[in-house]
């Protein structure tokens, strides 16, 4: 899709696009950061800057974002950059300042910010903060990831969020929704509306693209607002703001 392709201009579905945070140092370090709250390195800083120039030109009616730092620094930079937010250099302090129950809060952010729990990263239990390869090691390749919150419950309470900002777009006639959030929430969420509901892939997708995506990747889902179950991920884990089409995460052990 283009950028004009991008925006969306029908009232009868509502475009979500979905943002991976920027790279931390856990990342490279491939340690497993669940609910740790750690921000973004020198890197993903960088990669912030590139998605905010990326998304300049793009009408939000409505951001929504894990309460975690690494997902709030990445926001920062693409409201700060966005041509059609009224704001005055709006500082990640505010971005935790604000309510979560969708109004704006200290923040003068246009359109209305939100910040919510139920778009972090699956929690991990004891493996939080150890090296995958040392969790493996400790617990086995089939258990390390099953210690803390269940996949079931993740996607539960991931999907309960979906619905709500699917609601929200139809009572408040919002067309393009801004999220910010994990790589395990957009692929656990992608391959539950894909595999379980049902949602349509955008022309040269598969389900085996469906895999966890690079940091600041962007990802596109349209859902029509009279059924929450006909939607299409039109664009999955796109890196264009980073010089290539779609960077892959090569290690895939986090899901």
């Amino acid at each position: 899709m283009t950028v004009n392709e991008l925006i969306n201009t029908d009232s009868t579905k509502v475009r979500i696009f979905i943002v991976r945070h920027g790279q931390t140092d856990w990342n490279t370090k491939k340690i497993l950061q669940g609910h740790k709250d750690i921000s973004l390195n020198e890197n993903g800083q960088q990669q912030a800057q590139k998605v905010a120039e990326r998304l300049t030109d793009f009408k939000f009616d409505q951001i929504v974002s894990s309460d975690l730092t690494r997902c709030l620094e990445t926001l920062q930079p693409i409201i700060n950059n966005n041509r059609f937010m009224n704001v005055d250099d709006v500082t990640v302090a505010d971005l935790k300042s604000a309510n979560g129950d969708g109004k704006d809060g200290e923040v003068k952010v246009v359109p209305a910010f939100r910040k919510t729990s139920n778009l972090r990263e699956r929690q991990m239990g004891p493996v939080e903060g150890m090296y995958i390869k040392d969790a493996i090691a400790k617990y086995g390749e089939k258990n390390y990831k099953d210690l803390g919150e269940t996949k079931t419950h993740m996607i539960e309470r991931v999907s309960s969020e979906w619905e709500t900002i699917w609601k929200d777009s139809i009572s408040q006639n919002q067309k393009n929704v801004l999220l910010c959030t994990h790589g395990g929430v957009i692929t656990n969420l992608s391959n539950y509306l894909f595999s379980d509901v049902g949602y349509k892939l955008g022309d040269g997708l598969t389900g085996d693209d469906l895999r966890f995506p690079f940091n600041t990747s962007v990802t596109v889902v349209d859902v029509n607002k009279e059924d929450l179950k006909d939607g299409c991920i039109a664009v999955f884990g796109s890196t264009l703001h980073l010089g290539a089409e779609r960077l892959k995460v090569a290690d895939q052990r986090i899901v």
